[in-house]
């Protein structure tokens, strides 16, 4: 397999996160702002259901800090990953 094709599969493989809690994959993407909203949306299906089924009481699950942490953490490591595969400087992710 040629130097280029291996790139391609490092950053192609680099381009997503393992939630630790369901294991769903998350996609990340370059603009901070959005990979903050795609972590906070996918916590948000991490809720739980007080008093079912009459008074439906959303409430953080008890692991959110955890997770959310976990997930910042494969952020930046896969954000490190891409930029070397790419022989970018760390700075290619948008802040916007």
């Amino acid at each position: 397999m040629n130097e280029d094709k291996c790139k391609e599969l490092q950053i192609e493989n680099a381009r997503y996160i393992r939630c630790p809690d369901c294991g769903e994959e998350i996609m990340m993407v370059p603009v901070l702002g959005q990979m903050i909203e795609a972590i906070e949306d996918h916590l948000a299906t991490h809720k739980e259901y007080l008093n079912p089924p009459e008074h439906y009481l959303s409430v953080p699950h008890p692991k959110a800090p955890q997770i959310e942490e976990n997930l910042a953490e494969q952020v930046l490591t896969r954000a490190a990953e891409i930029s070397d595969a790419l022989g970018k400087s760390p700075t290619w992710i948008n802040r916007q």
